[in-house]
């Protein structure tokens, strides 16, 4: 069986019917339009939201790095106060960068004012009262605000005041 020809000057049906005889034209049945690929979009989504990821954790390593350096160069200013009665056996306090001095038999009362920086702002302060007793106090101010205060009395009483710079 032969496939119909068109008579000539006769144009062939429109896209996508069938001639009149009820077969396909010359070239078979119409493909259905080719489906756009995928995966390029979906591979350049997981790198771009890698990307962004990777940003998002180097902008926080470096603000972190930013604090750190800031607060390594901010300077307190600290006062030491030791009072009470009498004498003191002995006086311990910590300086900047984590030295400690220490000073024995002091008349009361007693201060020492210390610039503190680096990363370590902890401050103390130890009080002790003699072999005749009395009474010892110990208060620790940062930048004009008071960190601790505490007092003891009797022989060999100590107060012990401590903490950090916020």
């Amino acid at each position: 069986m032969s496939v119909p020809q068109q008579p000539y000057g006769q144009q062939p049906p429109p896209y996508g019917q069938q001639p009149p005889g009820g077969y396909p034209p010359h070239g078979g049945y119409p493909q259905p339009p080719k489906k756009k690929k995928v995966w390029p979009w979906v591979l350049g989504g997981i790198l771009l939201v890698l990307l962004l990821i990777i940003g998002g954790c180097v902008a926080l390593v470096g603000s972190v790095a930013n604090e750190i350096d800031n607060e390594s160069k901010r300077v307190v200013n600290v006062s030491y106060e030791a009072g009470g009665t009498g004498t003191a056996s002995s006086i311990t306090y910590s300086g900047s960068g984590l030295d400690v001095g220490q000073e024995s038999d002091v008349a009361l009362p007693w201060s020492k004012d210390i610039a503190m920086d680096g990363l370590a702002k902890f401050m103390s302060l130890s009080v002790m009262a003699g072999v005749d007793g009395g009474q010892v106090s110990c208060k620790i101010t940062a930048d004009g605000k008071v960190i601790a205060e505490e007092q003891a009395s009797g022989q060999f009483a100590t107060a012990t005041c401590s903490g950090t710079a916020d």
